[in-house]
């Protein structure tokens, strides 16, 4: 049975490995349009318009996450979360995100504990946004196993649902604790969400999740 040692350090990687740091917070300037982009591991385009490609400040991105009050019943919010430099198997980032926002939930405790995370990195343009989810998505081709904290990871592609621009998600499994990542491109932004836990992942409540992320920042990047 995996020690709650090792649920920390999974849900350390919840955290830094979807929101991995980019360096310098900047300025927002002008968005770009994005650069089209396509690929049989990534979810197909939405059918629904993407919104348009305006930056929002800091404020605005954390006002747009996830709170307490739009998680299903028995979540308490572990805060707003710090963000590391860690990526899949380390690979080099195309551009650095302008703004990055996060928070992270917990449901019940001990072994049957859950873990939430949901996220949002801003980049300059929408086109750096698309360039670094192709970054992410290549990576992912050959990136299965490396070693983190002591622990081993394993990742496989996972199935998600059709939001933004593009979707992708991974399944992480380390000594019986299994997390559950999804990514969405959505203009010059890539939204996150992540779920699991010792004893269970829900893919349901992961998307759920991911839908409602979306929704909330498409709803501000709107006004």
């Amino acid at each position: 049975m995996l020690h709650r040692k090792y649920f920390g350090a999974l849900g350390a990687v919840a955290i830094s490995i979807v929101l991995a740091a980019c360096g310098n917070t900047a300025t927002p300037t002008a968005a770009k349009p994005a650069t089209p982009h396509s690929s049989a591991a990534a979810g197909p385009a939405s059918s629904s318009p993407t919104p348009q490609a305006v930056l929002l400040s800091k404020g605005q991105l954390t006002s747009a996450l996830l709170s307490l009050s739009q998680m299903p019943a028995g979540w308490s919010t572990e805060g707003d979360s710090s963000t590391g430099d860690k990526t899949f198997c380390d690979y080099r980032q195309p551009h650095k995100a302008r703004i990055q926002v996060s928070r992270s939930f917990q449901k019940g405790g001990g072994l049957t504990a859950t873990v939430a995370t949901v996220g949002i990195r801003q980049y300059a343009s929408a086109s750096d946004a698309a360039e670094s989810f192709a970054a992410m998505e290549k990576a992912l081709e050959t990136c299965h196993q490396e070693t983190y904290q002591g622990s081993v990871l394993k990742y496989s592609p996972m199935s998600v649902d059709k939001l933004g621009d593009q979707s992708l998600g991974v399944r992480i499994d380390s000594d019986g604790t299994t997390l559950l990542q999804q990514f969405t491109l959505d203009g010059p932004t890539l939204i996150n969400v992540g779920t699991g836990g010792l004893t269970n992942a829900d893919a349901d409540t992961a998307t759920k999740l991911l839908r409602d992320q979306v929704d909330r920042y498409e709803a501000a990047a709107r006004k």
